[in-house]
This record gives C-alpha cells, sequence and structure tokens, in this order.
C-alpha cells in the first residue's frame, strides 16, 4: 500500500520531487498561474505557482531568493533546472498550466496591462519557448479561481473551479 503526501505549493513556491507518493496541490490559483511539468518516463514531476509575468515588476527591497518562483522570467528555468536535478528529462516532459484568470474588470479589455492573468499566460509561453518546450495542455483564463493536484505515481493533473466538479486535464 502506498501512502500519499500531500505537499501544498504556496505563492511564489517552486517544489520538485522524484518521490512517487507526493501529491501537489495548489490552491486558489486566481490571477496567478500553476505551471506543472512531469517526466512520464522517470515519473519526476514539479509544480511553479507563479504570480507575476516579469521579474522586472519587483519592487527595490525585494529578496532576490525570494523571488525566483514569483516571477515567469525566473521561476520557469528554475523549475526546469531543479526539475532535471533530480532525473527528469526535458524531453520526456509534459507540461501542463492552470490559471491565469481575470478576477476583477477594470475596462480595457484583454490588453489591459492590469490583466495579470493572460499576461502571466503569455510571459510562462515566452520563458518555456525558451527552454525549447511548450504547453501541451491548458486551462487559463475565465473569471474564477481553480485549484489543480498533480499526481507523481500517475502524472495526472485534477483541476477545480471553485464551485465546479473536478476533473482531469
Amino acid at each position: 500500500m502506498t501512502i500519499q503526501m500531500n505537499d501544498n505549493v504556496e505563492l511564489g513556491q517552486i517544489k520538485v520531487s522524484n518521490n512517487r507518493a507526493t501529491v501537489y496541490e495548489v490552491e486558489n490559483i486566481g490571477t496567478s498561474v500553476a505551471v506543472v511539468v512531469y517526466d512520464m518516463v522517470s515519473k519526476v514531476g514539479g509544480v511553479a505557482h507563479i504570480v507575476l509575468p516579469e521579474s522586472s515588476l519587483a519592487p527595490p527591497s525585494a529578496n532576490a531568493d525570494d523571488a525566483v518562483g514569483r516571477y515567469a522570467d525566473l521561476a520557469i528555468p528554475a523549475l526546469l533546472h531543479d526539475f532535471s536535478a533530480i532525473g527528469g528529462q526535458k524531453r520526456n516532459a509534459v507540461v501542463r498550466m492552470v490559471g491565469g484568470a481575470q478576477l476583477f474588470n477594470f475596462g480595457g479589455g484583454g490588453g489591459n496591462i492590469l490583466n495579470i492573468g493572460a499576461r502571466n499566460a503569455t510571459a510562462i509561453q515566452a520563458a518555456l519557448a525558451s527552454e525549447g518546450l511548450a504547453i501541451d495542455k491548458a486551462d487559463t483564463g475565465g473569471n474564477k479561481a481553480k485549484g489543480v493536484r498533480l499526481v507523481l505515481l500517475t502524472g495526472q493533473l485534477f483541476v477545480s473551479q471553485i464551485g465546479g466538479e473536478e476533473y482531469m486535464l
């Protein structure tokens, strides 16, 4: 019998594991984005809970070590580095992305600078492309927060939306 080890991934955190009993959970994904990378062969997986699109948005007083997981341009390379360090192979990697909602309507449509959700998704795709990877599946946008659960044993990614049923992405 395998005992599952649930591990929450908070805002700005990056976590990777090669322990097949690990189940990563990310709750309250609104404008932020959960990026999941999973090696189907080695069963290595990781999650980054990204808050903002680029590190140039960091306040001058920000601690650089704390900022790595918060910004797409820093988090994606760090996630992939940590993933590779424990045996994950980019050539076997499946990448999924959930979140990037627009929770508030400030006017100005999708091009609005305040639409952080859409800007996060775009920045993540650009950062992945520079690493030679693309999103396999995504559930982004909308106007409701979501949650995800990554099961390392199987690579299944379950998504739930507030007030909705859980489904597999």
